[in-house]
């Protein structure tokens, strides 16, 4: 096929992508200009929204691992092996978190929250992530109450859905309620509403539960096409959650 009905094809496929998404127009008229155009549209615009998904970091972080596999545990190590710093030490925290050894983790985490970083809220969190991995969810509840008290203005999304996660595993059943739908409310994407709607049908509440899921499927069937990717997982629990109602 002639190189220039290459170009033409790609601006078709941009110029679709472009209406669909809800792009700006003007970009309708950068991208038949010859090459430039649609390569600027899919540096700009394309480019950024791939990077963003699960999907492409899962994939982008696999070839790493197999190019390389253990490099930032050992490079993380070597620092804290050079310079064993209460900031070294947290990021091999989070090296051996990302190598499923929470157990690691956790105990450098313990070594890292002493001093002035007693009560460092990431550090605390990072502490909290270990120990949740680790299935100690008593001692996960604990350290997110202590970091709380010590850090009354933080506001953690991500602490808060560990804390209402550890509730429900300690089958506080109540108690894990009452933080879902609270964080509902303001918890970045659907995860929070997911796992609500999914204790609720657990619980009996059908009718709400299936409202919810209700809700998360039209938020993401009819937003924009990357927030359903980077929601996908939660996206397919809601469908079949609604399939098996």
């Amino acid at each position: 096929m002639p190189a220039i009905g290459v170009l033409e094809i790609l601006s078709i496929m941009c110029a679709v992508h472009i209406i669909r998404t809800g792009r700006p127009y003007y970009w309708l008229y950068i991208i038949f200009i010859p090459v430039v155009g649609v390569a600027a549209y899919v540096i700009a615009e394309i480019l950024p929204e791939f990077l963003q998904t699960r999907g492409a970091r899962q994939v982008t972080a696999g070839i790493a691992k197999a190019l390389n596999p253990g490099k930032s545990l050992r490079e993380a190590q070597q620092r804290v092996q050079i310079t064993p710093t209460a900031e070294n030490k947290a990021r091999l925290a989070q090296a051996y978190l990302g190598a499923n050894q929470p157990a690691e983790a956790a105990a450098l985490y313990r070594e890292a929250l002493a001093g002035i970083h007693a009560t460092d809220p990431g550090m605390m969190l990072g502490l909290a992530r270990a120990l949740f991995a680790e299935g100690d969810v008593a001692e996960t509840r604990a350290v997110l109450e202590r970091l709380r008290e010590a850090n009354p203005e933080l506001n953690s999304p991500e602490g808060h859905l560990l804390y209402a996660r550890a509730l429900e595993q300690q089958d506080k059943t109540e108690e894990a309620l009452s933080e879902y739908a609270a964080l509902s409310a303001y918890y970045p994407g659907q995860e929070a509403r997911c796992r609500y709607a999914l204790l609720l049908r657990r619980v009996g509440r059908e009718s709400d539960a299936k409202r919810i899921f209700e809700e998360v499927c039209q938020l993401l069937d009819y937003g924009p096409r990357h927030q359903r990717r980077l929601q996908r997982e939660w996206h397919d629990v809601a469908k079949r959650a609604l399939a098996a109602s």
